[in-house]
């Protein structure tokens, strides 16, 4: 195989990409129910294992499909749990960059 990634799937690591995302957004949407902090911090722990360039378009994706099934989940998970240890100018730059999803969402729905 070439040096090209598959639009699906990752080829260094044999990772189908959709398939991961769809498997993360379920457990997410999944742990959003309850809140449960500490099986959150589970699933970001998981993800966060995966190769830096996948952990990237893994949440990437996620933000992407979350947005439109349950804002506010997606603001907790990513703000509140994945970067829950971030520097804070980068939490404020995935947060300006959910705002902006959001705000074009609503903007879309009327």
């Amino acid at each position: 195989m070439n040096d090209q990634s598959l639009p699906n799937e990752s080829s260094q690591s044999g990772i189908n990409l959709p398939q991961l995302v769809e498997a993360v957004v379920q457990a997410v949407t999944k742990v959003g129910e309850s809140r449960n902090l500490e099986t959150a911090l589970a699933i970001r722990d998981e993800i966060r294992r995966l190769p830096n360039d996948l952990v990237t378009e893994v949440l990437n994706q996620l933000i992407l499909r979350l947005i439109f099934i349950d804002p506010l989940l997606c603001r907790w998970f990513v703000l509140d749990v994945f970067l829950y240890d971030a520097d804070p100018d980068a939490k404020a730059d995935v947060a300006e960059r959910i705002n902006v999803l959001m705000a074009d969402l609503r903007s879309q729905q009327k």
